[in-house]
């Protein structure tokens, strides 16, 4: 739509219509209004809980918050799509739901909290501290991040503070009763040691070749694994620093000052650190009193003692200059000899006097030793910051921003500007191209993420890179998932077919062995009929991960009595294993060694949440929930049922 606008934006006649099309748009909103618009004309509750309401926006920031978090943790792309394929839509709207049920019981309750508690929470929070003081530049941090206000920052806090409140009065000081510690004791700790069989595929007679029919047939029972997934055809623009490193050079003086900047971060050995004291007042007459007093010829130690401090209230650290925030305290600090006190300095608390107690001399690796190995982050620095490979990509950014304001699609604003395309003919959401083949994709997740939230037709933003540049994307034709034809698939589906045949061949004649060992022949005959051995594998616990056995084979070790044989599907997916627990070892239970691991509170820590799951669950129950699903799969942008 936005490209037509363009499009008729380029001549007289165009601009003339578009004219007369927005002053009768301005006219009606004149006589009408618009303030349906902003007054919930459309209905954007996801869920209600009692009298509480949760919005769509609430539940999209929150879903993007934990796909970010959880692509930050397993370190790779993860989609909305597979995040929902985890269930990461249906956890996120549960935790929300029971969040506000417990809100509302503390409402009806008549729970409330002081401000001041609240403040204080935040303020002994890790993560907002630095040397062991509040910080406040890392909250701002985090609230910017989070787009969010500190009021409604402090509502959440507090809403967080009585819900824990809830929860304590329901299960505080707890403990998992012995029984239950015993019981699980021998649940972890039993060891057996097995005898096992592994009967390869190849033990049964091939299958007979499956004719056409039963080809057919077994494709319309397994319609799931021949289908497609969903493929997009794109083109887009790159243009990132490294498009102009040619010619790109390296001086001593930029390994120097790069090498000059991480010393401080510790990076290249242990930089000088000092032991800080930091006396806080509560006005600027009061340091300069303070440090006249100093200067008179009055020890540190008798200041402390005037003002009823210890040495443990002022301490701030042993720190080295670039772990100091503050750059003024980072500054004083630094160019103090030992034992000396700072001029009264302004930090966001107070005035303060800063006193050196030690100073911890730097072991950092010297220059030259290091150099050679700096040299691609030393250019990768250079290609972000370099101001001519910086007007090179302000000049191709306007020409194509140019290009696509005239109407002009990707194609012809590359060919303008100078520059090329990449068109990539298959793209599916996993960033391959639909055959399982990875695809390199400019501009990485982002861009992959981007794509999929386009459509074809739509005027997308160009995508900005983590290096400065900027990917532009337009998608030129969507292939949907389908069903593939008999014909299509009829390789994979023979081989798929044959396999499964073997399979089931395979296991039927192990189920015939077992039932012989269940009436009584020894397991070493039947390996013997077999031409296998017999494998004796010592001292299998329920957490055993071994290569033999596999994850099945542990775990039907453990599903039948001792002296009884189970089978199981071998870590190949294709062999069979016949397993007899021989014998089975406990060790005798310990509670201190329990409690000394932490597993005694952890368990009665399990129990209390249970229990807190189970109250919410009835409190939904009593408050009522309703959920719009339709708005919902909107907000974390599935389609709607």
């Amino acid at each position: 739509m936005l490209n037509a606008i363009r499009t008729a934006a380029a001549n007289w006649l165009g601009r003339l219509v578009l004219t007369v099309i927005m002053g009768i748009l301005i006219v009606s909103f004149a006589i009408w209004g618009i303030g349906d618009i902003f007054r919930g004309g459309v209905n954007r509750t996801v869920a209600t809980v009692g009298s509480t309401t949760i919005s769509a926006e609430e539940i999209r920031t929150q879903f993007s918050s934990e796909l970010e978090r959880l692509q930050r943790q397993l370190r790779r792309q993860i989609t909305a799509e597979d995040a929902r394929a985890f269930g990461l839509d249906r956890e996120l709207l549960n935790r929300t739901i029971d969040e506000a049920a417990l809100d509302e019981t503390a409402r009806k309750l008549g729970l409330a909290l002081d401000p001041a508690i609240v403040a204080r929470s935040i303020m002994e929070m890790p993560e907002f501290r630095t040397s062991g003081m509040f910080d406040r530049s890392k909250l701002n941090s985090v609230l910017q991040q989070a787009r969010m206000s500190e009021q409604s920052f402090m509502k959440k806090q507090a809403n967080l503070l009585l819900r824990l409140q809830i929860g304590s009065g329901m299960t505080g000081g707890l403990e998992a009763p012995e029984a239950l510690s015993l019981a699980l004791h021998q649940y972890r700790n039993e060891a057996r040691d097995l005898d096992l069989v592994i009967v390869p595929a190849d033990k049964v007679a091939a299958p007979a070749e499956p004719d056409e029919t039963a080809l057919k047939a077994f494709l319309e029972a397994h319609k799931a694994e021949f289908r497609t997934v969903e493929t997009r055809k794109v083109t887009l623009i790159r243009s990132v620093p490294t498009d102009f490193a040619a010619g790109l050079s390296l001086s001593d003086a930029d390994f120097r000052a790069y090498y000059d900047r991480q010393v401080p971060t510790g990076r290249f050995g242990t930089p000088e650190k000092r032991q800080i004291q930091r006396v806080l007042f509560e006005t600027e007459a009061d340091a300069k009193a303070a440090a006249e007093k100093l200067a008179g010829g009055m020890s540190f130690e008798a200041l402390l003692t005037e003002r009823k401090l210890a040495e443990k209230d002022v301490d701030f650290g042993t720190l080295a200059r670039g772990e100091i925030r503050d750059r003024a305290m980072a500054e004083a600090a630094f160019a103090l000899d030992q034992g000396k006190v700072s001029a009264p300095l302004k930090d966001p608390f107070g005035w303060v006097l800063v006193r050196v107690a030690r100073i911890e001399l730097s072991r950092v690796q010297p220059f030259e030793l290091v150099r050679a190995g700096l040299e691609a982050e030393v250019r990768a620095e250079k290609l972000r910051t370099d101001p001519v490979i910086k007007t090179k990509l302000d000049t191709l950014f306007r020409k194509i921003e140019d290009q696509r304001i005239a109407g002009k699609g990707l194609a012809e604003a590359a060919q303008t500007a100078g520059t090329t395309t990449v068109i990539l003919p298959a793209l599916d959401r996993q960033g391959r191209d639909g055959a399982g083949k990875r695809v390199e994709v400019p501009g990485g997740a982002d861009v992959l993420n981007a794509i999929f939230a386009s459509d074809i037709g739509l005027d997308n933003e160009p995508v900005q890179t983590a290096d400065g540049g900027h990917v532009w994307y337009e998608i030129n034709a969507i292939e949907p998932a389908r069903d593939r034809s008999f014909e299509e698939a009829r390789s994979e589906i023979r081989e798929k077919a044959i396999a499964d045949l073997r399979n089931k061949a395979l296991a039927a004649f192990v189920a015939d062995h077992v039932k012989r060992l269940e009436q009584g022949a020894p397991l070493a005959t039947i390996a013997q009929e077999l031409g296998l051995p017999v494998q004796r594998i010592a001292g299998v616990k329920r957490n055993t991960q071994d290569a033999v056995l596999g994850r099945n084979g542990v775990d039907r070790a453990f599903a039948g009595i001792i002296g009884k044989v189970v089978s199981a599907v071998g870590p190949d997916g294709a062999s069979r294993l016949l397993i007899l627990p021989a014998s089975a070892t406990m060790l005798p239970y310990d509670a201190a060694a329990d409690q000394q691991s932490g597993f005694a509170r952890r368990l009665s820590q399990g129990i209390s949440e249970d229990m807190l799951a189970q109250y919410t669950a009835a409190r939904r129950k009593t408050l009522g929930v309703s959920i719009n699903q339709p708005l919902f799969n909107q907000a974390v942008g599935a389609q709607a049922n």
